[in-house]
Order: structure tokens, then sequence, then C-alpha cells
């Protein structure tokens, strides 16, 4: 992005004293940062250009053969809407004010969407299921991504922080998983370009995306209003202790949470070949802090060695260490030398696989000595992939470091520090802190829809859900008012199984924060929801199979957006009919060739007369493609539940897609 000022000499000699007192001056013209080289425009509609300019300047906006004219208001603010453009490009947009002129380069158009919701949107591409093989073949010059970086406002404001970039392995990597495998489907299969807007933060509620007008007018969110306000003056103080303790946490521990090329460790040889780690103990990658300090919250400093006796094809040759992701930060040494790292100012470090090279000059001696030093700065540190991602590589062999050849040894550690309080001014829970922050400032670039990741941090208040995430999502179309695409696509991502296995019904957070997205999907127009109930983890909040997210949601677009033809989920149900025969009708949409997809017979489903005991229940398939239920000994049915668990198993309702049934429970 070119900037050129072009003034008569003695103006801009007056301009430049100027400046001097008030630098806002010197370069009046702002644009927001989504508006910048390599953008993706959204193609054949209208597309608003706006930013901030001294007040009542006039503005030109130039592309493509079209130019438009306005006067920044009595605050500074303007908009221009460009026509719908309906070529590719690459195009030139230019944006001239009377004393400044900023050209935007390679700009193209195609379908925008932008990725929202906590840390199962964010979770990075090589951290999903065959990450080095997807990150080898990212090469999409017309799939376009953005990042917003991560911030809390309490009030509205202009901007975030955040650049353009095409598709590749190195741009991908760290970028929303599921948002770019639901981009490269498009891209794909509609042979266009896509541009995808990543706006996430992982472990953040609903109400934090919310605008805080909207909570306040709605009868049932507004007491997230009347809480929030009630303990505002408390939160205020506790804000206040926080700073206070953490400026003196940070003071005291500065060095145990930074990369430090001139550490304590450093000092003592801990990085070199000729150390003697003799008195280290022994750990076995991949290890974590915890199993190798014994205490629940230890973080802080700590460093392993290894020396390897390389194999003769590994000598004297480039090489390649892969470490996987490793939390928080890391420095990576190789015969005393510093070959790479991950620090403080990386965004999602602790998610960044760490792959480093290591030069045929600095690998000449038949043994290899390896020094990590890894900083934790809370929670969980220590090695976080698979042993399979630990290994040396040359160009066609690997050496696995997944073993006990190990020492470690702890640096300077601790087992607490000051943690902001959840709710508080400038805390990512903060009510409309992310909306005001992260959304409100993308508004109002043109977009198709919104693809949304996001429930497990509102799973223990699920009964407000529904009403919350439908007012969310009515609220960003009324803000974003597109003449258009009013009520814009948004898709909704059913947060998937985790927890235990359980064959049996369970009154469970997760089951009916699942339940509360299906109802919004059903009342609320131009939605989907994708099922993920057979992709989750039991041990992991994050599942790693992040392509089948996309995909699913995807099929949302084709078929609703793109209007291919096509069924975009498994059954969905809708509505039941309790019959004099003491069995219950069930009825879904999407209900094409309704089956089992593993045996013959129907299973996960129970039925219950009160709502509160359920037993498991018979499911037969009517030629209609409803389902009818039923157990004999419950004579008065009223109730029917499909895979309502935490993780529940044996679910095998499908249609003709092959994709699960939408778990529910017919009284909602």
């Amino acid at each position: 992005m070119k900037r050129h000022t072009t003034l008569p000499y003695l103006a801009a000699a007056l301009f430049f004293s100027l400046s001097l007192i008030s630098p806002t001056l010197a370069q009046s013209l702002k644009l927001p940062a989504i508006i910048s080289d390599h953008m993706l425009l959204q193609q054949n509609t209208t597309c608003p250009i706006w930013g901030q300019a001294e007040p009542n300047q006039p503005i030109t906006v130039s592309i493509n053969n079209q130019t438009h004219t306005t006067t920044a208001d009595a605050d500074g603010n303007w908009r221009i809407d460009l026509s719908p453009i309906t070529t590719k490009g690459p195009f030139t947009l230019t944006i001239t004010s009377s004393d400044q002129s900023i050209t935007i380069n390679d700009v193209i158009t195609g379908e925008v969407w932008i990725g929202s919701g906590q840390s199962n949107m964010e979770w990075p591409t090589d951290l999903s299921i065959n990450a080095e093989q997807e990150l080898q073949n990212a090469n999409y010059p017309d799939i376009r991504i953005f990042t917003v970086t991560k911030q809390v406002k309490h009030e509205k404001t202009f901007d975030f922080e955040g650049t353009w970039s095409s598709v590749n392995p190195k741009s991908i990597a760290d970028f929303s998983a599921v948002a770019y495998y639901f981009g490269r489907e498009l891209h794909q299969k509609l042979n266009t370009p896509v541009g995808l807007i990543d706006s996430s933060w992982g472990g953040t509620p609903a109400q934090s995306w919310t605008p805080y007008d909207k909570l306040k007018s709605n009868p049932v969110t507004k007491a997230y209003v009347d809480d929030y306000e009630a303990k505002l003056p408390e939160m205020t103080r506790k804000a206040e202790t926080y700073k206070a303790d953490r400026a003196a946490f940070e003071k005291e521990f500065h060095d145990a949470r930074i990369n430090l090329t001139n550490s304590a460790g450093v000092a003592l040889g801990y990085h070199t070949i000729n150390f003697n780690d003799a008195d280290w103990k022994t750990a076995t990658l991949p290890a974590n802090y915890v199993d190798l300090h014994q205490h629940p919250t230890i973080d802080g400093v700590l460093w392993l060695r290894s020396t390897i006796n390389l194999p003769t094809n590994f000598q004297h040759k480039k090489l390649t260490i892969n470490l996987g992701a490793i939390d928080d930060y890391e420095m990576t040494y190789v015969n005393g030398k510093l070959i790479g790292q991950v620090d403080h100012n990386t965004p999602n470090a602790h998610l960044i696989n760490r792959n480093y090279t290591i030069s045929a000059e600095l690998n000449n001696k038949p043994t290899l000595t390896i020094a990590v030093r890894i900083v934790d700065n809370i929670y969980a540190g220590g090695f976080k992939s698979a042993p399979e991602t630990l290994y040396l590589s040359n160009s066609s062999d690997r050496i696995s470091l997944a073993n006990d050849n190990w020492k470690y040894k702890f640096g300077q550690t601790y087992t607490s520090q000051p943690v902001m309080p959840r709710g508080v001014p400038g805390n990512s829970h903060a009510l409309s802190g992310l909306y005001n922050g992260m959304i409100e400032p993308l508004i109002p670039y043109a977009i198709q829809g919104v693809i949304w990741y996001q429930g497990e941090a509102n799973a223990w208040d699920a009964a407000r859900y529904q009403p919350l995430l439908t007012l969310m999502i009515n609220s960003w179309r009324e803000a974003w008012d597109q003449p258009n695409n009013k009520d814009f696509p948004f898709l909704i991502v059913q947060i998937a199984n985790f927890y235990d296995p359980s064959d049996q019904y369970q009154d469970h957070g997760w089951a009916h924060l699942r339940e509360a997205q299906r109802l919004t999907h059903l009342s609320t127009p131009n939605t989907g929801l994708a099922t993920t109930i057979d992709i989750g983890e039991a041990a992991d909040i994050h599942p790693r199979n992040k392509q089948d997210v996309g995909r699913r949601l995807a099929a949302w677009a084709f078929a609703n957006t793109y209007n291919q033809p096509a069924t975009p989920a498994g059954p969905i149900f809708t509505h039941q009919s309790i019959n004099f025969d003491h069995t219950i009708t069930l009825h879904f949409d999407h209900n094409q060739n309704l089956r089992p997809y593993s045996g013959d017979t129907l299973t996960g489903f129970f039925i219950s007369s009160n709502g509160k005991n359920f037993l498991p229940a018979n499911a037969i398939i009517n030629t209609d493609n409803t389902i009818t239920i039923s157990n004999p000994q419950v004579r008065f049915p009223k109730i029917v539940a499909y895979g309502f668990a935490a993780n529940p198993q044996n679910l095998n309702l499908t249609n003709n897609t092959n994709l699960p049934a939408t778990p529910f429970r017919s009284d909602y």
C-alpha cells in the first residue's frame, strides 16, 4: 500500500510545523486495516469503502473505471459505496483527499465470509489432522485471508490491526482451520476467489460478541446487563487491584516470561555442546510441565537437552527439526546456536508448529546437541503435539525425538500469578467487548455471510443461549444493513461430542446447548446447522478434524446460498405428534431416505413420560420418512430424546448425505 502526499512547498513547510503540535494533521486520511493491499471485495454487489479524514475534506475513490466522490462529515468520517464489480481483477483502488492519496494494490473480487466464535474457530490449520500434507498443498493465490487482531473495547472503535495475504504454507499455518477448509471448498467447487476474515477468540461467550444496547433491550439477555452493571463498581476496583498486582508480578518474573538471548541458562551454557547435564533429570518427550514438576500450576522456564548420535545419512547434511506445538514460547538451539524461536509477540504462539532448518554447516559432527528453552506463562506448558510430530528429518528419512533421551531442568518458576477476573473491563468475557473491538470495526465491509463456531463457553447457561444467539445474529445483520443481502447467511457449527462417552440420556449442559443451537437454526431465517456429533474427541475440547467441519459448513452454503441441488445436512428434528397408540411420531427437515448408516435398526433414541426418566426406545422408519418411537413400559409418552448427552454413543440415524442426524429433545 503506497501513500503519496502532494503539497506546494510553502504549504508543506507550514504543514510540517503544525504537525509538531498536532501529529494527526500530518496524515489525516485514514483507512481501516481491512481496506488494504491484497484485499478481496464481495463480487456483484455494492461495496462500501470508508475511513476518516479532516472534517469537510473532499474524498475521491477510484477503481476499475468507476470514480466516486464525497465529503467527510463534521467528525471526519466518510463513506463511498462502490458499484458492483463483476470481474475478478486484480485492480488498484485509489483513495484521495485534498492533501493525500492512498493506493491499495492487488485487489480482487470473490466471495467474502467471516469466521467467528471461540477456540474451535480460532484453532489453526497447522494443528488440524494431516497438517503437514495440508500445509504443503496450501497454495491458493485466489483465497485471501485476514486475521482480526484480538482487542477488547468498551465503546465504538474505528479499527483493529491485521493484513490481507493469499494462502500459502506459511500464511495459512496459524489461520483458522475451519474457515480455511470452508473457504477452500467454496473456491474449488464454485471456481471463484474467496476472502476469509477470522475474528475469533478462544474461551469467549456469545454475550461478548453481542452489542450492549441489544443485550439491554431484550428481556432475557437484559439479565446479563443488570448483573454486569450491579457488579461494575466492584469489578472496576478488582481491575485496578489486578493492574497493580500484575505490574509487581511482571517485574519480579520478567525473565521467566519471555524469550531471552542472554538468559540465565544461556549464561550457564545450557545450550552448548559441552555442558555437563549429568545432574539433570530424565524426561520422555512429548513432556509437559505438570508431569515433570508434579505441581498442577507450575509455570516459568524449562530447559531440555538431548544429544543424538546421527546415522551416516544424517551427518553433514541439511536437516529439519520438527517439535510440534509448544506452550507457550520457545527458543531452540542446535550445537550451541539458536536456530529458531516463537516469542511473546507471536499471536497464538502455543498453537504454532515448531519447524526449523539445521544447516549442513552447523550439522558438522557425528552427534547433534539439541537444547530447548521453553517459557510457559499460564496453564499446561510444554509439548502439545503427538509423538509422531517430533522428529529430525533429512530429505528422505526421519529420526524420532519422542524418546527418553532427554534431560531437563527448571529455571525460574512460579505457581500462581494475578489473573484478570472474568467480566471486568478489558477482559475478553466483558459484555460486548469483542463486538466493539473485533466485529463493529468490520462494518460495513461487504460480506456474503458468516460461519460461527462457539457455544462451549455458554454450555453452563444453555437456557439463555437460544435468545442470546438469535439476538446476536439479528443484531449483526441489522448493523451491516446490506441492501442486497440484509439477512446474510449465518452458518452455525453445533458443538461436538466431548467428555466421557455415554449410551444413556444425560441432563448435561452440552446437550442443552446443542438443543439451543438447533432451535436457533429452526427459528432464524437463512441459518444453517453443521452437526459435528460424530467427529469430536472425548478427551479434547478441540477436535483436530476441522476438514469435515469446513465441508459441512460449505454444504449449507452450496445448498442455500449458491442454490446448488444438494441436501445440506443430516436429518434435523422439527416437531412431534403424540399418537393414541402410546407412540410418538417424529418429523424432520432433510428427511430424504431416512435410514441407519450402520446396522439394520435405529439406535440412540430414548422416550419419557415426564422429562426426567428416559428409557431406550424402539424406532421405526415410516414410508413417509417420519419415525415412530415407542417403549411398552412408557404408557403415556410425551418426550423423545436422541443423542442427548455430552458425548452420546450409538447414534446411527442419517439420510441420503450419510451425515449424522442432529441430536435433540422433542419437548423444546
